[in-house]
């Protein structure tokens, strides 16, 4: 009995052997676990059209595709991205791009000259016939030459910056030619290619593509291994599947972090932060160009009367507002066009009194008392908290206000209506911003010139500030001090007359879970909510 005891030991001991060996083998030849970052962002997505889209798809759009150049927020300077190099006339009215050559879409098609051409004329042009889009800074744009496979030369009807327009974060972003053939389109303006982006499809550059699409729930993105910059950015940690899932509620932001399920979040509230903190949570407060801007109807009784504006404007504290609305989490705002950014003024701010309030609504032969109505973004926490507050305030100088809490594409398309129908358009709108190029021209064409009817809330019409910005406009390319004289002298215009109140520009909190690793030039104050995940480190 012996040796078959023995021998029974020694079988379960090959048997042991055995089932650890395959086990062994079998940990070997898996693959490794995917890096995955779940980014909790606070909106809807309204569309990822590269050349159309003009709102929230930036937070998609911004991982997918790149642009020529890259302005660095740091230094002012522009830095190279899909060109390589570049160099402008004396005059600034021609510019010559060198592009790189290592670069390919994600469906594998080369990138090159053509494909610039295509999506910067495609921007151009949709703007021009529709209002469409962003592509008004292309609007000096004459003809795009492409001089071979990987040069592009630009001549302008007048001269701009255009190394730094091609930094913009909306109408610089180059896509692939495929999408033609892919989408069935006939031609770039062909709605159908439109259609194609908005149902979700995507062929960038970016260190990011698009795996799936869902606007009000989730966006699913995955690593480009051949992506260009990655021997560049040397981060093997970076994460291989980012999803970027669509949490409004900051109290459920705050809960999915705790739970686990979210590793950055953008919109906690911001009473929770310091608790997060202690609970191991990293924090980077980011001083964003993301400001909210209260627009007068200037084409509605009693908001038509500057006086009556200029009542309400120092009737606002701003020093209340920043503490109650955002928690401190902000800049006292001064003038339209926020701290850091080029072209600010400081100076433009109505100081809080009440007794000079009184006299401006004594000027403005408005009989007291009066009902006007507050139109504001419904998602926010701080727009809701100062609708409340103002609401207050107001009702000591015996003005009643009426709150129209709206999501957002419902605000638009009601402040739009400034234009069509003043008389029942609310007499105030809320409304934020953020930058879609570094110039002041940015803000103020978009939310003030006679011409841009999109974002134009305040219904504001003056020749001689329509004037201003675009001499600055064209300045900027040969003489750029004057230009920024121009600029100031416009918002002093706006300023004096009170069409707008800026009130604060927005400090940013991003909270991440303490697996991941994010530095501060991950985030961008330039576009508040677009990662650069390329930099992102996920270590467990």
């Amino acid at each position: 009995m012996k040796p078959l005891r023995t021998i029974y030991i020694v079988l379960l001991a090959v048997f042991i052997l055995v089932i650890i060996l395959i086990a062994l083998l079998t940990m070997l030849h898996q693959p490794p676990r995917s890096k995955i970052v779940v980014y909790a962002y606070n909106d809807d997505i309204t569309g990822i059209d590269p050349s159309l889209e003009d709102d929230t798809g930036l937070v998609v759009l911004g991982s997918i595709y790149e642009t020529l150049t890259y302005y660095n927020y740091t230094t002012g300077k522009v830095e190279p991205r899909l060109a390589l190099s570049w160099e402008s006339s004396e005059d600034g009215k021609e510019w010559i791009f060198h592009l790189r050559r290592d670069v390919v879409f994600h469906d594998g098609t080369p990138f090159n000259a053509t494909a610039v051409k295509m999506s910067i004329e495609r921007a151009r042009d949709i703007y021009r016939e529709t209002g469409r889009g962003a592509g008004y800074i292309w609007d000096a744009v004459d003809e795009i030459i492409v001089v071979d496979e990987y040069t592009v030369k630009f001549k302008l009807k007048y001269p701009q910056k255009l190394d730094l327009l091609a930094s913009a974060s909306y109408a610089a972003y180059i896509f692939s030619p495929s999408a033609l053939e892919k989408s069935g389109a006939s031609s770039i303006y062909d709605k159908a290619l439109e259609d194609w982006f908005n149902k979700g499809n995507a062929i960038g550059t970016g260190p990011y593509k698009l795996i799936s699409y869902d606007p009000t729930r989730e966006i699913r993105l995955e690593k480009f291994n051949k992506w260009w910059g990655w021997s560049v950015v040397n981060n093997p940690y970076a994460p291989d599947v980012v999803i970027i899932k669509i949490v409004k509620e900051p109290p459920a932001q705050y809960h999915g972090l705790l739970a686990g399920e979210i590793d950055i979040a953008c919109s906690v509230p911001r009473t929770t932060i310091r608790d997060l903190v202690e609970k191991g949570f990293k924090v980077i407060n980011v001083s964003t160009f993301h400001n909210f801007v209260l627009f007068f109807n200037t084409k509605r009784y009693p908001t038509n009367i500057s006086y009556f504006r200029l009542a309400i404007a120092y009737a606002l504290n701003l020093t209340e507002i920043v503490q109650v609305a955002v928690y401190g989490f902000a800049l006292e705002a001064s003038g339209v066009i926020p701290h850091g950014f080029p072209g600010h003024v400081e100076g433009l701010k109505y100081n809080h009194n009440l007794e000079t309030s009184k006299k401006y609504l004594e000027f403005s032969g408005v009989k007291m008392p009066i009902k006007i109505e507050l139109l504001y973004q419904v998602d926010y926490e701080e727009t809701r908290k100062f609708a409340e507050l103002f609401k207050s305030r107001m009702s000591e100088l015996g003005i009643e206000v009426e709150l129209n809490p709206q999501d957002w594409a419902r605000l638009k398309d009601i402040a739009k209506g400034v234009w069509t129908s003043p008389e029942s358009t609310p007499h105030l709108i809320l409304a934020d911003w953020w930058p879609t190029m570094p110039s002041p021209f940015d803000y103020l064409y978009a939310m003030f010139h006679s011409e841009s009817k999109e974002w134009n809330f305040a219904g504001y019409e003056n020749p001689e500030f329509d004037s201003l910005i675009e001499e600055a406009l064209t300045l900027e390319g040969v003489n750029y001090t004057r230009a920024l004289e121009l600029y100031k002298d416009a918002q002093i215009l706006l300023f004096e007359e009170a069409v707008a109140v800026g009130l604060w520009d927005e400090i940013r909190p991003f909270t991440y879970s303490s697996r991941i690793e994010m530095p501060q030039e991950a985030l961008n104050p330039m576009y508040t909510f677009v990662i650069r995940f390329e930099l992102v480190s996920v270590r467990s």
